[in-house]
């Protein structure tokens, strides 16, 4: 089990539309693997024990990069071509979960259970708010409400523009669990029309009225040692994919509330979905391509260790997933072939935290607190004959005269 999940016993003004995960557009077109082109390690003492892990995605803004690590009580705010340090938003605690930036403001999160809310361009918080437990997903926005979960079982709807608390929600203890440990995390709540998806420790999926946080319906998917909903899970259409840490991973039928087909396998990250294809992230250290209509497994590839994956993401020439306990991969997304690897190296390896691709920029953060930026290469320049004339393809170095 990977180090990051230490075992614990214990309308508005805003336009706030959950931002879309970026991705690469399938249309563009790169000319082969990724090539490193920047790293900056992250502020913090100097990492000295092997269990030290980075879970913070970096997000991006226009410009910006936002990032945090576990070695100090900061958002960071980067230059994006370069990694230059911009900005620094003070936390009360080092950061878990990556941040969401909009409408000239930025959202985040911290161990210490905070939630804030500053101006992109920095200054005093707008506002913060105390949830009593450690967070360790993202805030989830949306019509100007803030939807947080904390590792204690405790949803918060918060005014996005005030922080002031709408809602409160609080999990009943598992009493079948009070003497078993239970994993430290949580996931992002998932607005599905007028519900929000939650999933909580003992296993449970629970749909809350996202006005009233009252509770409407609930699903048990997470079974095994640790049941855990971990892993962010992602709806599309009629169904929930989800799964619990150890097992199983489902499509769970949002009409009836059943399994249509499970994985035995668990997942501690959001999967990607791709038309009729699910790529579904395993704690086991491989990466699944899954029919979402029946649930057959096409391929598998295997990391060749057990770490789990974070949420895979799509480029134009393949599918880019990383390890918690080795590095990034680059997979075929029709044969699961590897295509690229890297590895940050043989001492506090890993890149638990997800990854960022935006256009032809990836983004890592290692779990040794080292920011990487990689770029794809573009296509190389052609030109096209045709009759005799050059026809400028809209790449090439010349155009026609």
């Amino acid at each position: 089990m990977p180090t990051w999940l230490a075992l614990f016993t214990f309308a508005g003004i805003f336009d706030l539309t959950p931002p879309e995960r970026p991705g690469l557009p399938a249309t563009e077109e790169i000319g082969g693997p990724p090539v490193l082109d920047w790293s900056r390690r992250l502020p913090g003492p100097k990492v000295t024990a092997a269990t030290h892990t980075e879970l913070v995605r970096p997000s991006v803004d226009g410009e910006s990069i936002f990032v945090g690590s576990a070695g100090d009580s900061s958002l960071l705010r980067l230059l994006r071509s370069t990694g230059e340090l911009l900005v620094e938003y003070p936390a009360r605690a080092p950061l878990l979960a990556e941040a969401v930036a909009a409408e000239g403001r930025v959202w985040f999160v911290d161990g210490a259970g905070y939630t804030f809310c500053y101006a992109v361009e920095g200054g005093e918080p707008i506002w913060s708010h105390f949830g009593g437990a450690p967070i360790t997903a993202r805030p989830t926005l949306t019509a100007n409400t803030a939807y947080v979960a904390n590792v204690d079982g405790v949803v918060f709807a918060l005014d996005a523009s005030t922080g002031e608390v709408r809602w409160r929600y609080q999990r009943p203890t598992d009493a079948s669990r009070q003497s078993d440990l239970t994993l430290f995390g949580a996931p992002s709540p998932v607005v599905v029309d007028d519900e929000l998806l939650v999933g909580f420790s003992d296993g449970a999926v629970l749909a809350l009225d996202i006005s009233t946080g009252r509770p409407i319906w609930e699903a048990r998917v997470g079974e095994g040692r640790y049941p855990d909903i971990i892993g962010t899970p992602r709806a599309e259409g009629d169904d929930l994919y989800v799964g619990g840490y150890s097992e199983p991973f489902v499509a769970l039928d949002l009409r009836n509330r059943t399994p249509r087909w499970r994985i035995d396998a668990g997942t501690a990250a959001e999967p990607l979905v791709e038309d009729q294809l699910l790529f579904h992230p395993s704690t086991d250290g491989k990466l699944r391509a899954v029919r979402r209509d029946t649930g057959e497994v096409l391929w598998t590839f295997e990391t060749g260790d057990s770490g789990a994956l974070s949420s895979p993401q799509a480029t134009a020439i393949g599918v880019l997933v990383s390890s918690s306990d080795e590095g990034i991969y680059l997979v075929n997304r029709e044969t699961g072939a590897l295509i690229w690897r890297y590895d940050p190296g043989y001492q506090l390896n890993g890149v638990t935290a997800g990854l960022t691709v935006v256009g032809r920029q990836i983004l890592a953060l290692t779990n040794a607190g080292t920011l990487l930026s990689f770029v794809a290469p573009a296509p190389p320049p052609t030109v096209l004959e045709i009759e005799g004339d050059r026809s400028w393809d809209g790449r090439s170095l010349f155009r026609p005269r």
